[in-house]
């Protein structure tokens, strides 16, 4: 199903007059960061008097304390959510600047609004994995594999599905799906990013045993049932530990490789 166009994103866009999403994301960030600025410049530049970690029911959210504006950020959360909260944080105070909106401040969680959280994640991917940045240096990546999304998500110190979404959904730098699952005596799908061919968030594959068996990434060719029928399917997928399967996904010919 397309994603419908998300408003607050339009609105930037508008806002700067680039009809390039990716664009206007960077051009809407160039007052408030220089190249190279840490998250918490950023934040201060933006009227933010302190960033203080604890533990929290919930990622994080920016508070008025007193007069003073506290970002928040759960201290028991990994180290790459933790930044990426920062992140996300941020862009809602670019959005509350940059479109006037009054409907952010001050919360302790804003998830009500799927659509801007959404635009907030993309601005947080902005902020730290930036498009001038990442697009040659996954260019000279070559071609997309598990491997390759690992040496991604560490470069930036973001979540492998950060890195993913990044990639495929934001920059459409990789066309090929990318999933996260949880494999033990079957499969359960943790994340799933771009087209899923199969209608089941339990595939069962050979390719997950394999790699469970392997110290390096597994490639296999399967069917997978689309109705009373089958169809081709070409996996790229690599052992984590942990029982996690990470994988890249195409629809594939039995004359060919992944596509």
């Amino acid at each position: 199903m397309k994603r419908e166009p998300n408003k607050y994103l339009q609105a930037v866009s508008s806002g700067v007059g680039e009809p390039d999403r990716v664009r206007a994301i960077v051009l809407s960030l160039q007052q408030y960061r220089n190249a190279g600025e840490t998250l918490q410049i950023i934040a201060a530049r933006l009227g933010v008097d302190a960033i203080k970690e604890e533990p929290l029911p919930f990622d994080g959210g920016v508070f008025d304390v007193g007069g003073r504006l506290i970002i928040k950020i759960n201290s028991l959360s990994p180290r790459a959510r933790r930044r990426f909260t920062l992140a996300h944080e941020i862009a809602h105070l670019v959005l509350e600047s940059s479109l006037s909106l009054k409907t952010l401040k001050r919360r302790s969680s804003c998830a009500a609004n799927p659509e801007l959280e959404r635009a907030c994640d993309v601005f947080a991917a902005e902020l730290l994995m930036p498009s001038e940045d990442i697009v040659p240096f996954v260019s000279n990546l070559g071609l997309q594999s598990p491997e390759k999304l690992q040496v991604l998500s560490r470069k930036y110190e973001v979540s492998l599905h950060s890195a993913a979404l990044r990639v495929h959904s934001d920059l459409g730098l990789w066309k090929r799906p990318i999933g996260l699952w949880k494999y033990d005596s079957s499969a359960e799908e943790l994340w799933f990013v771009g087209n899923r061919p199969w209608n089941t968030k339990h595939p069962s594959f050979a390719a997950f045993d394999l790699a469970k068996q392997s110290v390096g990434p597994v490639c296999t060719k399967e069917l997978y049932p689309v109705g009373a029928f089958t169809a081709p399917v070409s996996l790229k997928v690599l052992h984590l530990g942990h029982n996690r399967i990470l994988g890249m996904v195409a629809v594939a010919s039995y004359s060919g490789g992944m596509t």
